[in-house]
């Protein structure tokens, strides 16, 4: 198969669960694609299929229908360079946060000396060496997402999928994790994903934001933000104007609008 020039595709995405109750359509019909080294931020209603999209897309949800595609390759379980955080940090509590953020390395098969040494600046990058002895219940909610996010790096992705890794958190921590990631980001060229419910969060820290309908769910619009990522962004007249925005397409979506989906 060709390489695409895109990192993510999904084309024509769907998803039933077959429940007791009876089917539900999770999502249907959803298509979008990211360049590579980009940043997308996927918005919608509650209960729109913004998570089963990304578990589909780190190989953890086969589609029922349709084809989602991660550097051009069709997505399969396991890709060793996709790494994802979820919002309940997935941390083990018997672990110290050094043993935590290795873990990845580990069931990769990755040397001690290896662990050792990328574990180790890692922790330091995130402000994190001098609780590496310490347990997940001895640090505060930011520092055990910090863990989480140390944990995804360890091994080295192309592609970051996050799923409301912030939402827990109080808003001064929650804006110095969102600056975190995309300084990573910067000094990376990682490709990162992520779901999220926070309109300011979406508009900050996605180059590409996907607003998505009502369940089943689709992208109904995709909006182009070239200035997301800068540090200075929340000052900018342009952020608050595309809140306003993203904010006004939502009831849309709630809707189900049939006619979204152009880009901006």
């Amino acid at each position: 198969m060709a390489a695409s020039p895109a990192m993510v595709e999904a084309r024509d995405l769907a998803v039933t669960y077959s429940l007791r109750q009876g089917d539900v359509e999770a999502l249907a019909g959803a298509s979008f694609s990211l360049p590579r080294g980009e940043t997308c931020a996927v918005i919608g209603p509650s209960g729109c299929g913004k998570s089963t999209l990304l578990y589909v897309l780190a190989g953890l949800l086969r589609p029922t229908a349709g084809e989602a595609l991660v550097d051009g390759e069709p997505v399969r379980p396991k890709r060793l360079k996709t790494a994802i955080i979820l919002q309940d940090y997935g941390l083990f509590p018997w672990m110290t946060v050094e043993r935590n953020a290795g873990l990845g390395l580990r069931l990769r098969g990755a040397g001690a000396a290896r662990e050792k040494e990328t574990v180790g600046r890692i922790l330091g990058d995130l402000g994190l060496s001098e609780f590496r002895r310490h347990y997940p219940a001895q640090l505060s909610g930011g520092q055990r997402q910090r863990v989480a996010v140390a944990r995804a790096l360890a091994v080295e992705p192309d592609l970051l999928l996050m799923d409301e890794p912030f939402s827990s958190l109080d808003a001064l921590t929650r804006e110095g994790l969102q600056e975190t990631v995309l300084d990573i980001w910067r000094r990376t060229g990682l490709t990162v994903v992520l779901v999220t419910h926070g309109i300011e969060e979406a508009v900050f820290m996605g180059r590409r934001i996907l607003v998505m309908s009502a369940r089943p769910g689709r992208v109904v619009h995709t909006i182009d933000n070239p200035a997301a990522g800068r540090a200075d962004y929340r000052r900018d007249p342009a952020f608050h104007r595309l809140c306003t925005e993203v904010r006004s397409l939502l009831p849309a979506a709630r809707a189900g609008d049939e006619t979204g989906g152009g880009a901006r």
